[in-house]
Formats: structure tokens, sequence, C-alpha cells
């Protein structure tokens, strides 16, 4: 029988590293046999957080032909690994663009992180949650949420995170900005990988568009290489064929964004009610791509 892994989606971020080590662990307490496996590279914040809890990367998997899934933290299939294959389950907290012609388990809450699901489930299911699988779940929650500051935050978010602290024993506040500052390291880092570290295609009616989103403790110092980023935002529209490439450079003291963009310049204004002719603009309070920049587009499109 084909192996099963449990996987995130493409350009993985923390939560979903973190979900499918994590949600790996409580099936294997289950009785069933699966690895945690990933699309693509880590980011600095999840290597990070790795680190700190004493674990390896999970399996590069970028043909997932013949294998089984087990998939979190997404479900379109633009998100997904490439190949043939057969989809077991979905654990997720993002919009939902998914059918099957065979029924599976499906758990999809609209929560601020897809480890405050799977945390659920451990404590729901009076399983021992040893300290560092805590602390992967805390670091996905602090991650998604933004320290808890981004819109899609809910009070079961904040209840989650406050029981798994008993067991992990963190500063939330200061492990979760420890992690966005080692998140947030640019220094020697091409322009090119930071636009795409955080991306996500999507297809607007017929128009493919990528969202990437860098998070930042400061944006001042970033903010000023605007003609490098164009440059190189030009440079990836072209060679993606995108019809919009979309850049949110986040604040995370500041909670907001500076947006920029190539194509469909008048569409993505529309979306947040600015003028995008410059190419940019600033967002106060915009921080989530799922809850905010995502739905916006959406509508106009």
């Amino acid at each position: 029988m084909a192996e099963t892994y449990v996987i995130g989606h493409k350009n993985p971020d923390t939560d979903s590293i973190c979900s499918a080590i994590t949600y790996s662990h409580f099936l294997k307490l289950n009785g069933r046999e699966v690895k945690p496996a990933r699309v693509g590279e880590i980011n600095s914040e999840t290597k990070f957080v790795l680190e700190k809890f004493g674990y390896e990367k999970p399996e590069l998997i970028e043909d997932g032909t013949r294998k089984r899934f087990i998939l979190v933290d997404h479900n379109e299939e633009g998100q997904r690994v490439s190949g043939d294959y057969e989809i077991l389950e979905i654990i997720d907290h993002h919009k939902f663009d998914f059918s099957s012609s065979n029924p599976i388990f499906i758990l999809n809450k609209p929560i601020g992180s897809t480890c405050t699901i799977i945390a659920e489930m451990f404590f729901e299911n009076e399983l021992d949650i040893p300290k560092d699988i805590a602390g992967l779940l805390l670091s996905g929650i602090l991650s998604d949420t933004v320290i808890f500051k981004s819109p899609t935050t809910t009070e079961k978010d904040k209840e989650i995170a406050e029981r798994l602290n008993k067991i992990a024993d963190l500063n939330l506040v200061e492990h979760g900005k420890e992690m966005k500052k080692k998140g947030a390291e640019i220094e020697g880092v091409s322009m090119k990988e930071l636009i795409l570290r955080d991306s996500k295609e999507y297809d607007f009616n017929g128009k493919k568009v990528c969202i990437g989103q860098l998070e930042l403790v400061d944006t001042e110092e970033f903010l000023t290489r605007k003609e490098k980023i164009f440059e190189t935002m030009k440079s990836i529209k072209e060679e993606k064929s995108y019809d919009s490439l979309v850049f949110a450079v986040t604040d995370v003291m500041k909670e907001g964004s500076t947006l920029f963009c190539l194509g469909e310049e008048e569409n993505v204004g529309k979306a947040f009610e600015t003028d995008l002719s410059s190419g940019k603009a600033y967002l106060e309070g915009v921080m989530s791509r799922k809850k905010q920049i995502v739905p916006a587009l959406e509508k106009v499109f």
C-alpha cells in the first residue's frame, strides 16, 4: 500500500509545517502510520521554530504520484503538491474550493490557524501533548494570527493558546516577536525570494493572480528599496505570466500593509478603495491575506 503523508501547501509557512508535524503525531497516537511532508523549502521563521523545539524539517515531496495525502492548512488545487494521488482527509481554516468523488473526512473551521484546530482535537480526545508538540502548535497559532493582531484571530485561538501554554510555558508575546524577527531577516536574501517567500497563486475569474506577503517588525528601511521591488516584480510577472502580481509588505507593529501591484492596478485599487496608479499604496489595518486581501480581490474580479 502507498505511504500516507500529512502535507501542507506550496511555499509552506509555519502553520503549514507545524500542522503537518503535529497532526502526524496525533494520528500516530491513534494507531495510524503517517509521515509529515512539505512541498517546498521552509522559511527562516519556520527554521527557527523547528530548531527551538528539536525537529527536523519534514520530507520534501515534489511529485505526489501514487502516494496518499492528508492535506493540512490548504485545500485548493493550486496550493497542492503536483501529481496523481489520493486525498484521504483535509484539516483547514481557509475558504473551501474542493470536490471529490469519494467521501473523505473534512474539518474546516473559520479560525486563525490550522494548529488551533489540531490542538483542539488533542484536547477533545484527551491525548497527552508533549512540551515540544505544544511549542510547535503555539508557534503555528502565533505565526498565522500575527501574535493575535490579525483580524483572522478568534477567541478560540486565544483560548487554545492559553491551554497549550500551560504545557509549553512560553512568554507568548516574546516568542511571537522572536519568530517574526527571525522571519523578517532579509540580509543576503534576494528580492525575488522575499517577494515569493510567502506567495500563493489564485484564479480570479480566469485571471492568474499571485499574492505575496512579507511580514516585518519595521518596514521603513525595506520600503526605501521600492525601485528594486518593482523591477523584480516585473521580472516575476513576465516569467510566470501573471495577469497581476500583488506584494503586501506588512508592518507587524504598525498593523498595516504597503501594497505593491503590477497588472490590473485599476481592479486591485478598486478592491481596496485606493489609488494604485503609481503601483503602490498603504492600507491601514490590512494584515491578513486570507481574510482581507483575497476576499476583496475575489469580489472585484
